[in-house]
């Protein structure tokens, strides 16, 4: 994927979110990144590389992650669930639309 598409889509796909407050999305070269600010609970950590396709989006509060996908090289595509965030759970291949209407449903599950 193309940092222009991961970009668009994921930028479309926050537009869908009721808990957005801003978005920082600055990029460099190949790569973006940035924080998703939430209106409370803190914010989503995201990251992409063109060149390698490594995807990382976390869910960070209080200095720590409450959950978040990944890919990279080493592990592949996993998440770190929303009841151990430390725990690396191997995944199928998800598009950064399908990432954050995860993160959606883990934020409704969160606040119930």
């Amino acid at each position: 994927m193309e940092l222009k598409d991961f970009l668009g889509d994921l930028v479309s796909s926050l537009a869908r979110v009721d808990f957005v407050a801003s978005i920082d999305l600055p990029t460099e070269g190949f790569t973006v990144k940035g924080r998703v600010y939430f209106k409370d609970r803190g914010f989503l950590e995201v990251y992409f590389n063109e060149l390698t396709q490594t995807v990382a989006a976390a869910w960070i509060e209080g200095e720590q992650r409450r959950w978040g996908i990944d890919r990279d090289n080493l592990r592949g595509w996993h998440r770190h669930p929303l009841e151990n965030p430390a725990e690396h759970e191997e995944i199928p291949a998800m598009s950064i639309a399908d990432i954050v209407k995860e993160l959606a449903e883990k934020w409704k599950q969160s606040s119930s």
